[in-house]
Formats: structure tokens, sequence, C-alpha cells
């Protein structure tokens, strides 16, 4: 055949000339959508093996990423902001407010004090949470990088393997959020997942003696954790104070 881009001719299913995808020289709706879908999502196998991957074997799998195995997993930002659109649809269409989840789960109806700039930035912190993610993620790698500096894995390294973290996190967060349609207790699971994935991913990526990764891991997790809410409370409270929210 021969490509509509370049005039190559070839054999298969890209040109080898500009990489450019057989198509029938026309625009058409299945085409563009299936080449949106495959650019910029990576909505095709990649998808799939990540999002299964991420779960029976994250170690091995962002290690065969870091390490070149790039075609075969989805890039970790475009993962990413599939997973948090997805996250977003679903939580408005369902009118989800984790704070309000959480005061049904603790008989809690309002905050006192809800005109005070401390309430409202920590609504707009958990209105926000995972748009704040990328803080963690930034977090999560540094101290990664200070536990396990002898590994020779790059921060970039890390960042990625954070970002696969934080996707798979809010992966997850979506079927919670479907959950408490039938209990507002099902995000309990939330909390949980937040104290086990993270270390389950380190424990799994790093070598060495399976106690001192075990016990890197928790620490790596509540210290990122800790910084993470504590920078993501001070921008909340600033931007409700700069743009008077």
């Amino acid at each position: 055949m021969v490509c509509n881009n370049c005039a190559t001719e070839f054999e298969g299913n890209f040109c080898p000339n500009c990489g450019q995808r057989p198509n029938s020289g026309r625009i058409v709706f299945k085409e563009s959508a299936r080449d949106i879908l495959e650019h910029y999502f990576d909505f095709d196998t990649p998808l799939f093996r990540t999002i299964t991957g991420l779960i029976t074997r994250p170690g091995e799998l962002i290690r065969e990423y870091i390490f070149g195995k790039r075609k075969s997993y989805s890039h970790p930002v475009r993962y990413y902001i599939l997973i948090l659109a997805i996250y977003l649809v679903v939580q408005n269409l369902l009118d989800f407010d984790p704070i309000r989840a959480v005061g049904e789960m603790m008989g809690v109806t309002e905050q006192p004090n809800p005109d005070s700039p401390q309430t409202k930035g920590s609504y707009f912190f958990r209105n926000n949470i995972n748009l704040f993610l990328l803080i963690y993620a930034f977090f999560l790698a540094m101290f990664n990088k200070l536990f396990f500096r002898k590994q020779g894995i790059y921060f970039v390294e890390y960042f990625a393997l954070s970002l696969f973290v934080i996707s798979q996190y809010i992966l997850f967060g979506i079927f919670i959020v479907l959950g408490t349609s039938i209990s507002p207790y099902i995000f309990l699971i939330n909390y949980l997942l937040v104290l086990i994935y993270p270390v389950y991913v380190i424990f799994k990526f790093h070598e060495g003696k399976w106690y001192a990764r075990l016990f890197k891991g928790f620490f790596i997790n509540l210290f990122a954790w800790i910084c993470y809410v504590t920078v993501g409370q001070f921008i909340s409270i600033f931007i409700v104070l700069a743009f008077d929210l």
C-alpha cells in the first residue's frame, strides 16, 4: 500500500517512513475517534495491560517501563489524565461530595466556624484532592530517592512510578465512589488504599531484603502523605484567601 502522508510504499500496520497508520484518505468518525483515543490516552491494548499489571505485578511493570519497554504500557502522564478525567465525570454524575460522605459516616453535618480560612481551605482541598495528588507524587518520588538512593534510579523515574501509583489510586476511587451510592461506609476503603497500595508498589518495585523494603515503603508513604496534606492545605488556604472563595 501507499502512505497517504508521504507516498511511501509499505506493508504492515504503519508507514516505516513517517509512522502514519493506513487510512481511507477521508476523515471519518471511526478513524478520528480511534486516533484521538490511541494518541492522547493510549486507549488500546497497553491501557488494559497497564491497569491489570498495576494490580497484579506493579513493581515489574514499572521497572519494565522505566528501563525501556515504553510501547507495551500507557505513558504515566496520559494514564493519569485519562483516569482523572473519568473520575471527575463519575463524581459529577453522582454528585459525590467526599466531605459529605465522611460526615454521613461520622454523623457530622457541618464543621465549626464554616467561614474561617482554615475550614474553607479544608473544603477546597478535600473537594479538589485528586487535583492536588501531583504534590503527593512529587514527595513520593523525593522520599523514594532519599530512602533508596543506592539503587541508581533517577528522580524523574521515581516520579513516573508515583504517577502510576496515584493514577491507580484514582482508578480504585472511581469504584469506591460508585459504591458509596449503596453505603457511605464503603468510602472507608479509600483510607485502606492510601495506607496499603503505595507501600505495596514500593515493596514490589525495589530490590533487597523484604523487611527493609516494607519498612522503608511504610515510612516513605507516611512522610509523603504528611507533606502532601500540609502543603496542599497551605495552598488551599492561600487560594481561598487570594480569590475570596
